[in-house]
């Protein structure tokens, strides 16, 4: 078994790719990264969806999400770049959250998302 020292952490309902963590190194300091991976991971763990956090591409300092649902939903979400230089990535990772929760109300009464 060979260990290296990139620090990506797959688990059932999520992941950060290796331009997520990147991206969260640049913004963040210290032991920051390591609290914000662990409540990344805690938060969505054993959930009903799969969310991949990364960067949008040619920026490497802001963050995006795809969120699956199963085969038939999925969604796409991006941080904004006056928001990548303003706040803390914490403030995006509660927009994904708010999100998470109407597209799982949605889906449970109309079947589809919204």
């Amino acid at each position: 078994m060979q260990i290296n020292n990139n620090y990506q952490p797959n688990f059932r309902a999520g992941s950060i790719d290796a331009y997520g963590l990147k991206a969260l190194g640049k913004r963040l300091k210290g032991e920051q990264i390591n609290k914000f991976v662990d409540r990344f991971i805690s938060r969505h763990q054993s959930s009903e969806y799969k969310i991949t956090l990364g960067t949008v591409p040619q920026e490497e300092s802001r963050l995006d999400a795809m969120i699956t649902y199963g085969k038939k939903h999925f969604r796409y979400l991006e941080e904004g770049i006056l928001s990548s230089c303003i706040f803390n990535p914490k403030s995006f990772m509660k927009k994904i959250n708010k999100q998470i929760e109407k597209d799982l109300v949605s889906i449970a009464t109309k079947g589809y998302l919204v």
